[in-house]
């Protein structure tokens, strides 16, 4: 099934004897769509798959939990289609946050006996299209780095790890929104703040996932 926009072009073709695969879900934008584009992958072509949603959730991040939930829920309802179950586990929140992330989806991965998973890992806008974006000083340079835009495309897959949206930045993100008609339905229960606060209500408009988040789709919420 082929996904397309105007910085890239992804076909989602996964191997006949594969049956189990894992999806990392945060409740944001990026691992929404990339759930959502993989249900109808699966819905439409590949019902013999079935797919089971992970999410760490940590101190720091505890709305992970609150929105991947439901988003999938959502995502069952306009797809008619059912995930597996869903890991929503406790990791930690200090600087052994993706370590303990990965941890965690290698031992689902034993668990359920999965083949492989799926990320919403996105590219960064460049320094001239987003000037507000460059370098943010609250994030480890290994993790901004990675996600840096390159002159050739980055593979799509790395070990058992498929990255659809590697290749694409926010406003690309917005674009298969758009696209795939579910805008209106799924962006607006999808939260990329990652400042702490009791209720989640609303965006803090400050951070540098709102500021990318405001820039790729025009608004918050």
């Amino acid at each position: 099934m082929l996904f397309e926009n105007s910085q890239d072009s992804y076909e989602m073709n996964i191997d006949p004897d594969v049956t189990r695969v894992g999806i990392k879900m945060s409740g944001g934008t990026d691992s929404t769509i990339v759930a959502y584009m993989l249900a109808k992958y699966c819905k439409e072509q590949r019902p013999d798959i079935t797919i089971y949603p992970i999410t760490g959730i940590s101190e720091l991040k505890p709305f992970q939990g609150i929105f991947s939930k439901q988003v999938i829920a959502k995502i069952e309802q306009l797809l008619d289609y059912k995930f597996g179950e869903h890991t929503a586990e406790m990791v930690r929140s200090d600087h052994n946050y993706v370590p303990d992330q990965d941890t965690l989806v290698w031992s689902v991965y034993e668990k359920l006996d999965l083949s492989l998973h799926f990320s919403g890992i996105t590219a960064n806008p460049t320094a001239e299209e987003a000037p507000e974006l460059v370098d943010p000083t609250e994030f480890e340079s290994a993790w901004y780095n990675d996600r840096q835009k390159q002159n050739t495309k980055k593979s799509y897959v790395t070990g058992t790890s498929n990255r659809p949206l590697i290749n694409v930045d926010k406003k690309g993100v917005h674009e298969h929104y758009v696209r795939l008609g579910v805008l209106e339905e799924l962006f607006p229960l999808t939260r990329s703040c990652e400042v702490h606060t009791t209720d989640f209500s609303e965006h803090c408009g400050e951070c540098w996932f709102c500021k990318e988040r405001l820039w790729g789709f025009g608004r918050y919420v």
